[in-house]
């Protein structure tokens, strides 16, 4: 059985590979978020992606890059949607809009990964830390760059502080989302946008 420390080569990224990959990814998911990074183990995933314990080490060399690859993907997809939805949209507030809604979209069908991105953040360490920080930032610049479009006049608002809650109320969603109670995301996102927009004084 390969061990974490020797990665056997990779076989190529063809269909199934990807389709695998996708599939180990969401079972990773699915383990971090239930039992914490600590509680998790490459042996867990295996299980629940129904894959041979030794055939993971194809994918995946240790439980580190694995939740490197997992945040990469969210975050490399939020930050590439983003930026498709914003090419579309000219004014600030439905730019701000595109910013909500992108984020609305991708968590509510990846609940497990928001939870994974938003409690696993500090649980990488060395290049994979770097690399994930360096898209992470990129993200937020993006969003926050949206942000200072539809900032006023008034000195009184900090930037970065109206980006980070605009990020708090977003990434607090797996606390209530329900797909059945809540499946309009149009809708959701219109809501926090005037409410982001105007306060809660709002007709």
């Amino acid at each position: 059985m390969p061990s974490a420390k020797t990665k056997t080569a990779a076989p190529r990224r063809n269909k199934h590979y990807e389709k695998r990959l996708a599939s180990i990814l969401k079972a990773a998911s699915k383990i971090i978020a239930r039992d914490g990074f600590e509680g998790a183990s490459v042996r867990k995933v295996a299980a629940e992606a129904k894959i041979n314990l030794s055939n993971i080490y194809y994918y995946f060399k240790c439980k580190d890059e694995m939740l490197f690859e997992l945040q990469k993907h969210a975050f490399t997809t939020l930050k590439n949607t983003l930026e498709e939805r914003l090419i579309k949209v000219e004014t600030p507030e439905a730019r701000l809009k595109a910013v909500i809604e992108n984020h609305f979209q991708f968590f509510s069908t990846n609940m497990n990964d928001l939870k994974v991105c938003s409690y696993e953040i500090g649980s990488l360490g060395g290049t994979y830390y770097k690399q994930i920080l360096k898209i992470r930032q990129e993200y937020y610049k993006l969003v926050k760059d949206v942000v200072a479009e539809n900032k006023t006049k008034s000195k009184r608002t900090d930037l970065n502080l109206a980006t980070l809650y605009l990020f708090g109320s977003l990434n607090w969603i797996y606390m209530w989302y329900d797909p059945k109670k809540n499946s309009d995301i149009g809708k959701l996102s219109n809501q926090l946008l005037k409410i982001y927009l105007n306060g809660i004084k709002i007709s």
